[in-house]
């Protein structure tokens, strides 16, 4: 899903870390990305268009991959900053994700026309969680995996413990004080994107 764009304003990639179809992630995403609206361009990834196999080297040949690869890294680069929501998976991000950045990250050393587009990128990380934590343990890895490929991680995270309650059917409901600390998390990822944009100039288009 992709916002009508907004002249000037930065894009944001909005990537779950979930395919599963009723993830709490995406439905976290999609209430930012709500939250976003007005604020700058929206590209929500959703989840079950990335068909990848496990990342393995013997097939970097093989087009039927390589080129959602290219598609994926490409909508990287069109973004001047990321939000990612990804469960917690024994207190490690998902495997899903890890192989979307082990893809995307390795694209450029088999074709050199293509860079690592996460360099620079601000990130904010969120996970949600039917359980107490809010999927928090899953956080460092995910922060370290993201740093490592050369993400700005932003200190800031949004927690969701306990979603299924706070899941109305419609949307999330969170509290006046949680809410408060979403709109300032999503305030600094959009701060640090504008500088972004300034910085490398024009946007580049979204493939189609």
């Amino acid at each position: 899903m992709r916002d009508a764009p907004h002249h000037g304003a930065p894009r944001l990639l909005l990537i779950p870390g979930s395919q599963r179809r009723e993830s709490f992630n995406a439905r976290l995403l999609a209430h930012l990305a709500q939250r976003l609206q007005g604020q700058c361009e929206v590209d929500l990834l959703d989840a079950r268009d990335v068909d990848l196999p496990l990342f393995d080297q013997d097939l970097e040949g093989e087009p039927r991959v390589l080129g959602p690869v290219a598609t994926l890294l490409r909508r990287i680069e069109a973004s001047q900053g990321l939000i990612v929501a990804s469960p917690e998976y024994n207190g490690q991000l998902t495997p899903f994700l890890k192989n979307l950045v082990d893809w995307t990250t390795r694209l450029p050393h088999i074709d050199a026309s293509f860079a690592n587009p996460f360099i620079d990128r601000p990130l904010l990380l969120c996970s949600a969680s039917t359980g107490w934590s809010g999927g928090a343990m899953a956080i460092p890895s995910a922060r370290a995996l993201f740093g490592y490929v050369g993400c700005v991680v932003i200190g800031d995270t949004v927690c969701v413990p306990r979603a299924d309650q706070a899941w109305t059917g419609d949307g999330y409901a969170f509290d006046p004080f949680f809410d408060d600390q979403v709109d300032a998390s999503l305030e600094r990822v959009l701060q640090l994107a504008r500088g972004f944009a300034a910085q490398r100039g024009a946007s580049h288009p979204i493939p189609a």
